[in-house]
């Protein structure tokens, strides 16, 4: 009787296992760069270092994931993401939990998605609902410390105690929409970062256009103790395959962010805000069995530290990539840049910083 009874337990788990359809995915990117950088401060010092280092992650963060979903019959489903992050070079994990890239549970219909966890934002390229960072740049958000751009946008990661929305799409129009809660222990408090974004793509042929407005309510904290005011980014972009290249084009306008790209000015007692915009062009071109890319951004930004400490900040970057495929697995890559960031600081007349990236790389990618 009893081994009748653990054949009957074992075929009921064995059922109910093979009720969810449960895939373990990833990749691996690991490779090579050399990067040159140099800043000068507005006191005129200048400082200058040189790496060459093996990296992970140059093209596409690796990662492993377990993913799955049951049918639920009638069109509705129930599924999950668990996705982790870790670096191919040295084998470690990220300090920000076991499924810090996503750990996300869904549920599809006739509806659409709703997806709730932590979630990447929707103008990010990655994750089950970052959609606008790859339509956006044939880069997506960037390839090692030369980010595409995001050099030039203001772009947003992840969040915690997230909730989206992804309707169906229908004639060609899909909308999208999220809210984080912030984090544990602070939800929906002032001393939590509250995020929320909300936007439309549109396919039609070859063509594809993109519209997102996103919004950080700021935590109440400061290093000078003041309030932050809230920042938003409006964002529009396009891009049209035209068979012997991929174009794309972007825009965003920004305010009150404590970033211009990925720039970010920090005074001993208070943090810059920013307002501004940046452009960025970009281009896709099959060539040799692969793909050769490009782009170039500028940003122009003014940042307001206090009335008496106002500046003027310009980027400029510009990158070039070529990808190959070995297999529908396998490819390597190779690629190089640069990005320059100019302020002007107008306090006791107009003084200048800047800071300067190069850096080339290679690597190989691996998927499973």
């Amino acid at each position: 009787m009893k081994k009748i009874a653990l054949a009957v337990s074992a075929a009921l788990l064995a059922g109910s296992a093979m009720a969810t359809d449960v895939t373990l995915y990833g990749r691996i990117d690991t490779g090579f760069s050399y990067t040159h950088q140099k800043a000068t401060s507005n006191k005129g010092e200048t400082t200058k270092t040189k790496s060459f280092s093996m990296d992970s992650g140059n093209s596409t963060g690796s990662r492993w994931g377990l993913k799955g979903t049951e049918d639920l019959g009638n069109g509705y489903k129930v599924g999950f993401v668990l996705e982790s992050g870790f670096s191919s070079d040295t084998g470690k994990g990220s300090d920000d939990g076991l499924f810090n890239r996503e750990s996300s549970l869904f549920v599809s219909g006739p509806f659409g998605t709703v997806y709730a966890g932590r979630l990447n934002s929707l103008i990010s390229d990655a994750g089950s609902i970052g959609w606008y960072g790859g339509m956006a740049s044939p880069f997506g958000t960037g390839w090692g410390e030369i980010a595409g751009h995001a050099e030039v946008f203001v772009t947003q990661s992840r969040f915690n105690n997230t909730i989206a929305y992804m309707s169906p799409r229908f004639a060609g129009l899909q909308l999208s929409a999220q809210y984080s809660m912030g984090d544990d222990g602070a939800e929906n408090k002032p001393s939590s970062n509250r995020y929320a974004a909300i936007g439309a793509d549109y396919q039609a042929g070859n063509l594809e256009v993109g519209f997102l407005v996103d919004y950080l309510n700021k935590n109440s904290s400061n290093i000078d103790g003041s309030k932050l005011d809230d920042a938003y980014t409006v964002n529009l972009a396009a891009n049209y395959d035209f068979g012997v290249v991929k174009a794309f084009a972007a825009a965003q306008y920004f305010k009150n962010t404590l970033k211009m790209g990925k720039w970010t000015h920090t005074h001993a007692t208070r943090l810059t805000a920013y307002e501004g915009f940046g452009v960025n062009l970009g281009a896709d071109v099959p060539l040799a069995g692969g793909n050769l890319m490009a782009s170039i951004g500028y940003a122009d930004a003014d940042g307001d530290e206090a009335k008496e400490r106002a500046l003027d900040g310009k980027v400029y970057t510009a990158l070039v990539g070529y990808s190959y495929p070995f297999s529908k697995r396998t490819s390597v890559y190779v690629g190089g840049g640069f990005t320059k960031v100019h302020q002007d600081f107008k306090e006791e007349g107009t003084t200048r910083a800047k800071a300067e990236t190069y850096q080339v790389m290679t690597g190989l990618v691996h998927k499973f």
